[in-house]
């Protein structure tokens, strides 16, 4: 399967920072009853090679979301905390971030990096395209941080990904279509712009 854009950029980012990466990584819990039949996927799994055994950063789990609209935190914070169960874009909104949101969801998630990596800890970063609200109200929520206990959780957009990205970029031959295009547009003269 081939990653979306958003998830391309996202794992340019993490191998530009000294990252070894792998994506689409199923998984789901394994409970008794067919209710978990449905896998659910860690969209990058990255681990650095020489950052210590118990640094959280070691391990980073990403999730992406592509919304165009972004992520509005304190909407998206309200919904999961007081009904869960609400759909939203055609499904139930917990079920959007099963990951973190729900405890044996989490757990199934843990056992995997785990499995895959030897950690019990890691950092989860969810990635959209851009956020409304208070980064830190996400990065601090009770549900998502007693649902991964122990680890770390951040909310990063395309643009803090995207233009750390760019100033990185060597003449070297990248390893993706997208970081191929940007240095090609770098080499061309220009460069990609947010107006902020």
């Amino acid at each position: 399967m081939t990653n979306d854009i958003l998830e391309q950029v996202a794992e340019d980012y993490f191998r530009s920072e000294g990252y070894f990466t792998q994506h689409n990584i199923k998984y789901r819990p394994h409970l008794s009853g067919n209710q978990y039949a449905v896998n659910s996927d860690i969209d990058i799994l990255a681990l650095h090679p020489t950052k210590k055994v118990n640094d959280s950063k070691r391990v980073v789990v990403v999730s992406c979301k592509s919304w165009q609209g972004g992520l509005n935190i304190s909407r998206h914070l309200k919904i999961l905390q007081e009904t869960p169960n609400r759909m939203l874009s055609g499904k139930e909104i917990w079920k959007t971030y099963r990951e973190i949101a729900d405890k044996i969801w989490a757990k199934a998630l843990k056992n995997k990096v785990r499995e895959l990596t030897g950690s019990d800890i890691f950092t989860f970063y969810l990635i959209v395209t851009q956020f409304r609200g208070n980064r830190v109200a996400w990065e601090e929520c009770r549900l998502f941080r007693n649902n991964l206990d122990g680890c770390d959780i951040k909310l990063m957009s395309m643009q803090e990904m995207l233009t750390p990205l760019q100033r990185k970029l060597t003449i070297t031959p990248a390893h993706s279509e997208l970081s191929r295009m940007l240095q090609l547009i770098k080499a061309g003269g220009g460069s990609v712009t947010y107006d902020n």
